[in-house]
């Protein structure tokens, strides 16, 4: 067990490193200019002791100063005496109010250095936690972002490291003292982050890897938040980047951005109310064996190409695309109310929607990326539907690796992949089915070949090559 002390410890800052070190089973000194208010402080919770600042930093092996940028002078010099020999961790930002957002480095170039200049050589200054925000430490739980730790003591570095995985925070040496100014001034610019994006508590993330370490295949997906509920006309892709902005994780290059084909359809004008629908002979002769609407199954029928089966409950169709599946691809969930019921056509060509939501996005952001509308399908011979694509832009649908090498140096001679497929069906694991209201999802890190040309058609096995009839 180490003993602490927080200097400045009953504010927002400090209090959330006491608790947590307090319940790291460490005694924790609250240091405060006035020791009463310390005291009453560390009374209400369990493990803290209360104390006036030089008293405090007298009791601790290692003393953490939290106090405001306007405080830092005088309070070093309060304590200067009781921290003599001891490692003193300096977490001030040199912010002056109003003006926050903007990066204020004092004339030696930061606080740091400025309070190892006040407290003397035999004081191992070490400067940390400028980007972490209280609200992060107090909430006790697993934090997303980094310290960075600078310090001209590289042993005294490490203690403070030790200290700070023990509360589950990461951290990485950045170097000597002097590069304090980096973090102290990074506060500022998570000020902005915050400000402009409508976020909360943004942090630092150290990425890479080992540069021995092997290169493992990686792939994230997220659904993309804020979306409104679309009408025909809406702009979809102005919509779509929006919400990006907002959210703060911008486009990249090689993402593929998956739609959901129900927003693609009703943006363009897609939907139809079956009030206005005439059904014929043949469609009244249908729907009493698939026991459904008729005016759904004259629909079914002008989408279709073809009716393969007809049961009850469901009809099998080959799409007019291409595509084989049930009712032709027509869904009346969330669509239209129970007075007036409504469905919704596929859109009319799911690549031509593919493409010029691309180019939306590409003129918007300057990013490369690919687009696939999807869809959830059944698939022959298993129960369950999974997302699928039915059209595409920017993207290979197909990925042929045959004569390729595999694992053991044989020729590859009949792997195909279907990676549109594959990526649909990845991001309709956050997209959702019902309620969720996310019907775009942003897949990163998929192994695709980019192509300006292909189509969705690639991926439809050609009639001569039906193996079922």
């Amino acid at each position: 067990m180490t003993s602490f002390a927080i200097i400045g410890g009953t504010g927002a800052l400090g209090a959330a490193l006491a608790g947590r070190l307090a319940a790291a089973g460490h005694e924790v000194w609250v240091g405060s200019r006035d020791a009463a208010k310390a005291e009453a402080f560390a009374a209400e919770r369990p493990g803290l002791f209360g104390a006036g600042l030089s008293e405090a930093a007298a009791k601790a092996e290692m003393v953490v100063l939290t106090v405001p940028y306007a405080a830092h002078a005088e309070t070093l010099a309060q304590i200067r005496d009781a921290v003599q020999g001891k490692i003193v961790v300096d977490t001030t930002v040199p912010l002056r109010p109003p003006k926050v957002g903007t990066v204020q480095l004092p004339a030696v170039g930061c606080a740091a250095v400025e309070a190892a200049a006040a407290l003397g050589p035999d004081v191992r200054v070490v400067s940390a936690l400028q980007t972490i925000g209280a609200e992060k430490l107090a909430s006790g739980g697993a934090i997303d972002a980094d310290v960075l730790v600078a310090g001209d003591d590289a042993e005294a570095a490490e203690a403070v490291r030790a200290m700070l995985g023990e509360l589950g925070l990461r951290s990485w040496h950045v170097g000597p003292l002097a590069n304090s100014a980096a973090a102290e001034a990074m506060t500022s610019l998570l000020i902005q982050i915050n400000r402009r994006y409508k976020i909360a508590q943004a942090g630092v993330r150290i990425t890479g890897r080992p540069k021995d370490a092997p290169v493992a295949a990686s792939l994230s997906v997220r659904a993309v938040a804020g979306l409104p509920l679309f009408s025909a006309g809406d702009d979809l892709a102005g919509a779509i980047a929006a919400a990006l902005s907002a959210g703060g994780e911008p486009l990249q290059d090689g993402d593929v951005v998956v739609v959901a084909q129900k927003v693609v359809s009703k943006v363009e004008g897609r939907t139809v109310r079956l009030s206005g629908v005439q059904p014929g002979p043949d469609a009244r002769d249908t729907a009493a064996r698939a026991d459904k609407d008729p005016a759904v199954v004259e629909l079914i029928a002008a989408e279709a190409s073809e009716l393969m089966r007809v049961a009850p409950g469901v009809i099998i169709t080959r799409h007019r695309t291409g595509h084989v599946l049930a009712n032709a691809g027509i869904d009346a969930s969330n669509v239209g109310d129970a007075e007036d019921p409504s469905v919704l056509l596929w859109p009319q060509d799911p690549d031509s929607s593919a493409r010029r939501l691309r180019a939306a996005l590409t003129a918007a952001t300057g990013v490369r990326l690919a687009v696939i509308i999807s869809d959830s399908l059944g698939r022959a011979w298993r129960m369950g539907t999974m997302g699928s694509a039915i059209g595409s832009a920017g993207l290979k649908p197909l990925r042929d690796r045959r004569g390729e090498p595999d694992l053991f140096g044989r020729e590859l001679q009949a792997t195909v992949i279907g990676v549109a497929d594959e990526i649909a069906a990845a991001a309709s694991l956050v997209m959702g089915e019902a309620a969720e209201g996310t019907p775009v999802a942003i897949v990163r890190g998929a192994t695709y070949d980019p192509d300006d040309v292909a189509g969705i058609g690639e991926l439809l096995r050609p009639l001569d090559k039906d193996l079922f009839r």
